[in-house]
């Protein structure tokens, strides 16, 4: 069996530095009572203040959803991405701030995601002329809003940080949900093009601008942060690291899966149950995200995108994007 490591939900991996003590801040300065924002999680303000500590993303999760019913506006999302590189210095922030190019950026990111963004896995497609990234459920699978609170700060920290570093540089986005009641934080947060209810979180950008150097990035700043980076043991989520196995080899089963993750399938089964979820749920999830890209935003064809899936026969291929998407490959090539 291989020797791979994960974190859970449960466990406490995550700086509350990162994302919780800037909503309890914004939490203060609209008046809202921090022991509201923190009941349920077992966490305490004063102990907060004390240290760096690590929160797990269970009691992330809780006082994020606590936060969406106690704050009166829909807007704190953006404004924790926009201050994302302001707050909490990191490792990980330093190197990418510092970075020659996106090209270089995105190199840092498929390294060490998990120092950037636990809650949210990204994967990396090409088409002809751009460069995409599909974002999903990072750790687990939460409440509807709660999953869109993380994705819309994302989805902040992204836009200010090209707007910040490489400002002659545009980014599409695709989003999988409705255009919500609160449409005009976007406008006001985002300028960059966003389009609602597609059937992927996508973020795309041009293969020609990845090589635009950024202004003013320090070379020595840079090397001494990838330096510390290269030196932390490379923890993943389990969901995280279950879609990797499944996008490389995507006929695994359950017990091979489990086997890769050095448990039993029984074990397996349990841990993703505490996850909201099921291997196979995480399994289409993966299959469908390949699919619906392909589609979508190149001219693959079906036998291509089979081949990809490790299905021998187009008629079995026809069957599963039926399954999953309740659509044909024809309609979901219309639909582009």
């Amino acid at each position: 069996m291989a020797n791979v490591t994960f974190f859970e939900c449960s466990d406490k991996v995550i700086p509350s530095a990162l994302l919780l003590l800037p909503l309890l801040e914004l939490c203060q300065q609209q008046d809202v009572d921090t022991s509201k924002v923190l009941n349920g999680s077992k966490l305490a303000y004063y102990d907060l203040l004390k240290s760096d500590i690590n929160i797990s993303f269970d009691q992330l999760a809780v006082c994020c959803h606590n936060s969406l019913n106690l704050l009166p506006h829909n807007d704190f999302s953006f404004q924790i991405g926009q201050q994302f590189f302001n707050q909490y210095n990191s490792d990980i922030k330093t190197a990418i701030v510092n970075a020659r190019n996106l090209t270089h950026v995105f190199k840092l990111l498929r390294c060490f995601s998990n120092e950037f963004f636990p809650v949210c896995k990204f994967s990396e497609f090409n088409s002809e002329q751009q460069r995409h990234f599909v974002i999903d459920v990072g750790i687990k699978h939460c409440p509807e809003r709660v999953e869109r609170f993380f994705y819309e700060t994302l989805i902040s920290i992204v836009c200010h940080f090209i707007d910040w570093r490489f400002p002659e540089i545009d980014i599409t986005i695709q989003l999988p949900f409705k255009a919500p009641k609160h449409l005009e934080y976007y406008h006001t947060f985002i300028k960059h093009p966003v389009i609602f209810d597609k059937p992927l979180l996508l973020i795309s950008i041009k293969s020609e601008q990845l090589d635009i150097p950024a202004k003013d990035s320090s070379t020595i700043l840079r090397r001494q942060a990838f330096y510390k980076l290269t030196k932390k043991q490379k923890l993943n989520s389990l969901l995280t690291v279950l879609a990797r196995h499944i996008a490389c080899k995507p006929n695994t089963t359950l017990e091979t899966a489990a086997a890769h993750l050095s448990m039993s399938p029984a074990t397996l089964k349990r841990k993703l149950q505490a996850h909201n979820t099921s291997f196979k749920y995480e399994k289409d999830q993966v299959l469908k995200n390949v699919t619906l890209f392909h589609l979508m935003q190149t001219s693959a064809s079906n036998q291509t995108i089979s081949e990809k899936l490790a299905i021998n026969d187009l008629t079995n291929f026809r069957r599963l994007l039926k399954r999953l998407t309740g659509k044909t490959p024809n309609q979901l090539r219309l639909a582009k």
